[in-house]
């Protein structure tokens, strides 16, 4: 079913406003411009960012115009605590990408440092391969390795920009050296030869609806989910995503699931229409307009949406679900990593005054605060688009003390050795089983003697999504 859930408000005649979360570096074009030019891109930021930045009474009485748009923008947040605010050259691919649009080849993939002969070098390890996509077709898999782009290696010394020169690489059509991880019987783990696979890079509209299962095991049924962002559609209106979602909850439902597993550890934020849609399909002795969580915004912006859209407006409340399964659940876990960010932990702490919610994983990555997206639709001079940060959330109890992350009931770092998704013998997966079980599966194999490697994480594609660690909101042109 189509559902529009809106929060916020026009700002002037002409802007166009919708909520999404994302922290992206600055996009710039010229190295040498005529910043003069740009006078009338950061008039514009000014009088916007006053308005409705969260910090704005903290920002410049007078600041610098002689800059680029990105200098200018950043000259008037607040540091260090503003590490999600961005501002971008072209609006259109700003919510392109909010969206789950942009040029790829279809990898997600986190990075790591590996050392050997030619001294320490990126690598990286797919979490997983996006469907319908150029990497599926070329056969890569979740597990695979590779540090070679287009038979380039790049040195690791600990600066970011050596990270970003890695991703960079790869938004063009490229190759990779694709290697697999081998264990051996004493638990020593190595790397096969790499098989080079040529990758055209497209323009690419990632479906968050990734994977669902249901297991009957010991008489118990168990619902299982992989959602790897928060959109309700690919930025049509369609509400395509969210519409999947709730057939995911009407498969769990008519299945008697009793106890459900959310995996949410490569879901970095998104939509914040999207999280009122999973939780009130998951939320526990909630009625239709009982609160979710609300938002707290600069207190004149906050007394300007009061006056005009009356005085709950901060205020997200659950919706009637057909497919709700919350009150027949007997477990509800999730599945977190330190990736895990904004719109995923917006789900935890909105549900937790309602039902125990059990976190298996790492602490995820505590963002609390909320952005939207603010651009010129008809200005030739004005093609900018910026996603500054405009609120902070809490739940029913007014909670909000999750800056440093939610900590994991029960705490595991994903390996080398990752496993394959929806499978019981998937590590994350297994240790879900096993708290719901009192047992580990049956058919899970025992693991190989030996120690096994860990991945010290240094990056990961998803944090230059534009998504990431944002929780965004569509507003009322």
């Amino acid at each position: 079913m189509n559902k529009l859930q809106t929060f916020g408000a026009c700002l002037a005649a002409g802007i166009a406003l919708f909520t999404q979360i994302a922290c992206k570096k600055s996009n710039k074009k010229d190295d040498n411009p005529d910043v003069n030019q740009y006078k009338h891109v950061n008039d514009w930021i000014y009088q916007n960012m006053k308005e409705v930045y969260y910090w704005n009474d903290q920002m410049p009485a007078s600041p610098n115009y002689a800059q680029m748009p990105p200098a200018f923008f950043s000259s008037l947040l607040k540091q260090p605590e503003d590490r999600y605010s961005w501002i971008q050259d072209n609006f259109e691919e700003l919510l392109a990408s909010l969206s789950g649009v942009t040029k790829e080849s279809g990898i997600d993939f986190d990075l790591f440092p590996i050392t050997g002969n030619g001294g320490t070098l990126i690598a990286g390890i797919i979490s997983y391969v996006k469907k319908g996509s150029p990497a599926e077709a070329a056969g890569i898999v979740r597990g695979d390795v590779f540090f070679q782009i287009s038979g380039k290696t790049f040195p690791y010394t600990g600066r970011q920009a050596e990270v970003n020169a890695f991703v960079d690489a790869l938004g063009a059509n490229h190759s990779l050296g694709i290697r697999k991880m081998l264990k051996g019987s004493d638990g020593r783990d190595s790397m096969s030869d790499a098989r080079i696979v040529p990758l055209t890079v497209v323009e690419f509209a990632e479906n968050p609806v990734y994977l669902d299962s249901v297991y009957t095991i010991d008489g118990k049924k168990i619902g299982y989910f992989v959602y790897n962002f928060f959109a309700p559609d690919k930025g049509d209106d369609s509400f395509a995503y969210d519409n999947q979602v709730d057939a995911v909850f009407g498969r769990m439902k008519a299945a008697g699931v009793q106890h459900f597993i959310l995996d949410l550890r490569y879901n970095p934020g998104g939509d914040g229409r999207s999280t009122i849609n999973i939780g009130s399909n998951l939320v526990k002795g909630a009625a239709a307009g009982d609160e979710f969580f609300h938002r707290k915004f600069n207190t004149a912006f906050e007394a300007a949406l009061k006056a005009e859209y009356g005085a709950d407006y901060p205020i997200s409340k659950f919706t009637a679900e057909a497919n709700n399964i919350g009150n027949q659940l007997t477990d509800l876990i999730i599945l977190t990593s330190s990736g895990t960010a904004s719109a995923s932990e917006l789900v935890i702490n909105g549900l937790r005054p309602y039902m125990n919610v059990y976190l298996i994983g790492d602490t995820t990555e505590g963002k609390n605060l909320g952005s939207f997206s603010i651009y010129e639709e008809n200005d030739a001079r004005n093609k900018w688009g910026m996603q500054p940060i405009v609120s902070q959330t809490f739940n029913k109890l007014n909670q909000s003390d999750y800056s440093g992350g939610f900590a994991p009931n029960e705490k595991y770092q994903e390996t080398l050795h990752l496993g394959v998704l929806g499978s019981i013998e998937e590590p994350m997966l297994a240790k879900a089983l096993t708290r719901i079980l009192g047992h580990a599966p049956a058919a899970r194999k025992a693991a190989p003697a030996g120690s096994r490697t860990m991945m010290n994480k240094i990056g990961t594609s998803r944090s230059f999504k534009a998504y990431s660690g944002r929780m965004t909101d569509q507003f009322p042109r």
